[in-house]
C-alpha cells in the first residue's frame, strides 16, 4: 500500500472521503469536486467503478477538467485540457501557482 512520505496511504483517503463520496452520489443536481490528485484519484475510481487498489497509477492530469455523467454501469467521462503545450507560454491560459 503506497503512503506518501510522512502523508497519507490511499486507503486513509478512501476513508477521509468516503462519506463526502456518498453524499455526492445522492446529489441529483451538477457537482465539482476540486482537491489534490489523490483524492480525485479516489472519486474517479469510485465513480467509474474501478478497482480501489488501481487509484495510485490513475491519470489525472493537470489543468484538466474531467466530467463524468453517471449511466446504468458507470460513468459517461470527458476530459477538458485548460492549458496545453500549444497555449501555455500565452500568460493569460498561465496557471496561477
Amino acid at each position: 500500500e503506497y503512503r506518501y512520505p510522512r502523508g497519507e496511504s490511499y486507503m486513509d483517503v478512501i476513508k477521509r472521503v468516503e462519506q463526502a463520496v456518498l453524499c455526492i452520489e445522492a446529489l441529483q443536481d451538477p457537482v465539482v469536486v476540486v482537491a489534490h490528485q489523490a483524492v480525485l484519484r479516489i472519486v474517479y475510481c469510485y465513480f467509474m467503478m474501478r478497482d480501489k487498489n488501481k487509484a495510485p497509477k490513475v491519470s489525472i492530469p493537470l489543468n484538466t477538467v474531467i466530467k463524468l455523467v453517471p449511466r446504468n454501469h458507470g460513468c459517461e467521462e470527458a476530459r477538458f485540457v485548460l492549458v496545453n503545450k500549444e497555449n501555455k507560454e500565452d500568460s493569460n491560459n498561465a496557471p496561477s501557482h
